[in-house]
């Protein structure tokens, strides 16, 4: 308002009549309202394209694991009577971890022999029937025979049965390791598959990382990788690549990753068990052109500056990082990119597309 009253003193004179000033407030109200909406640029931000180093790396969390590990379950049910080992002592294979009462799968092995006696005196029977009538083989006789002997083989199947729960009852170690977590005490009472503990060779450790499904098809054996662990804070193991899974998982989260074994050159100090994250060198360039990621629009286009107006081009992008993409061709370096404001580019007001019609 101040602004149009210093216009009317200015006037002259002959000008200051009611109608003058009027059409003078139709006239500047009317340019107010054709010049709104216009691009705002000063929102728009831009950088310049520079020459650089990029690293295409995948990362994935994951956590150290044994080589080689084994959960060792129980066969049987029954009683724990005895536990030989504890946690985080070494076992070799086949050394007993613990036992279960035996008892009444000793009295199940001796009625199975005893029902092989009984099945074979029954079978011995049948045959010296057979014998006496002639030697010759009836029809009914066949079938005797034949329950008979099926009788006793199903007798000594049990027996075999009996002599292997029997055995199970003596929990052993299939590999030689370290035993890492232990499940059971002296006096539990447990079923058949309650795991007993898990024993690792904890001589050879590996990271398992647990790479996304988009991620994992750019992941190749013999790829360096750097590890990082919530253990050791600030500090980075290298490492390898070593082996892909082949089976894909669920995550935590309910995302399907597939499992990526990494060597570990430094072994000392590093527990079963440990977090962390790796990140897998997928390529690396040097002293090329790269812009930010959100510079990029629709994958292969930016807009350049050229004084206060913005040109959207077509670029061939290259391997990209977190932060930055490689461009191979179709913008130079030193040029201005635009990174933000993408809403006001190419903004008109009224004025501005009724004068655009006009040209």
């Amino acid at each position: 308002m101040s602004f149009i009253k210093k216009l009317i003193k200015s006037l002259p004179k002959n000008l200051k009549s009611k109608r003058t000033i009027f059409a003078i407030l139709i006239i500047l109200f009317g340019f107010y309202f054709l010049s709104r909406g216009s691009a705002e640029l000063k929102k728009i931000e831009t950088v310049k394209v520079l020459r650089a180093d990029i690293r295409q790396e995948v990362l994935a969390s994951g956590k150290i694991s044994a080589d080689k590990e084994s959960t060792i379950h129980s066969a049987v049910s029954g009683k724990v009577v005895w536990v030989g080992v504890k946690s985080g002592e070494y076992v070799a294979r086949g050394k007993a971890i613990a036992t279960l009462d035996r008892e009444r799968y000793e009295i199940a092995l001796r009625q199975a022999q005893q029902d092989v006696i009984a099945a074979d005196a029954e079978l011995a029977k049948v045959y010296d029937d057979i014998t006496r009538t002639s030697g010759v083989e009836t029809f009914d006789n066949r079938i005797k025979r034949t329950a008979a002997e099926a009788k006793k083989n199903k007798a000594f199947d049990l027996v075999k049965l009996a002599e292997r729960n029997l055995k199970d009852t003596t929990i052993v170690s299939p590999i030689a390791g370290t035993v890492v977590e232990l499940s059971v005490n002296a006096g539990d009472e447990i079923l058949p598959t309650a795991e007993i503990a898990v024993v690792s060779q904890t001589g050879n450790i590996k990271f398992v990382a647990e790479v996304d499904e988009v991620d994992v098809v750019k992941v190749k054996k013999g790829q360096q990788a750097l590890l990082t662990l919530d253990a050791y804070e600030g500090r980075t193991f290298d490492s390898k690549v070593s082996e892909i899974g082949q089976k894909s998982i669920t995550t935590s989260t309910g995302a399907t990753a597939y499992e990526v074994n990494i060597i570990l050159s430094e072994q000392q100090n590093l527990l079963l068990g440990m977090n962390g994250e790796a990140s897998i060198l997928i390529s690396a360039l040097s002293d090329v052109l790269i812009v930010p990621t959100e510079a990029v629009v629709d994958d292969k286009f930016v807009y350049v500056k050229a004084q206060d107006l913005f040109e959207k081009k077509q670029i061939e992008p290259g391997i990209a990082s977190d932060q930055d993409v490689e461009v191979k061709s179709g913008i130079l370096q030193g040029d201005e990119v635009v990174v933000s404001g993408f809403d006001e580019i190419g903004r008109l007001s009224l004025l501005q597309k009724i004068l655009k019609k006009l040209r």
